[in-house]
């Protein structure tokens, strides 16, 4: 038995579901997420790509470095996906875009170098 979400954007015009039972998160704090984001990072759920569908699948997407494709909503911009031809067996989403986030953690942080000044590392996370 799975554990089986739904997420989308703001303004609902996207939708998916996910599998969450065999996921990893993590925060990644390059320069292109934060770009993406409009924040400090991006945290993301990463699960395998046949755990993840699109209910309504979003028209916005940017490619912001070779290989790497970030999906969004066209209407209200809501970032949602990023997805790289290197891990294509992967689907990886904004945890803020899921409907309930209650018992995932984040287990992993990378690009902490570019971490924003006066951000504490996640207790109990690997830093990459």
């Amino acid at each position: 038995m799975g554990d089986i979400r739904q997420g989308g954007c703001l303004c609902g015009a996207t939708r998916y579901e996910v599998d969450v039972l065999n996921h990893e998160t993590g925060s990644c704090h390059c320069s292109l997420c934060q770009k993406h984001t409009g924040s400090a990072f991006l945290t993301v759920t990463c699960v395998a790509r046949d755990k993840f569908q699109w209910l309504s699948e979003p028209k916005g997407e940017c490619i912001s470095s070779e290989g790497v494709i970030r999906r969004f909503c066209e209407k209200c911009g809501t970032p949602l996906t990023w997805e790289n031809r290197e891990f294509s067996d992967l689907a990886n989403f904004g945890i803020g875009t899921l409907d309930d986030t209650g018992g995932l953690k984040i287990t992993y942080e990378i690009y902490t170098s570019n971490r924003i000044a006066g951000l504490q590392a996640v207790p109990n996370a690997r830093q990459m």
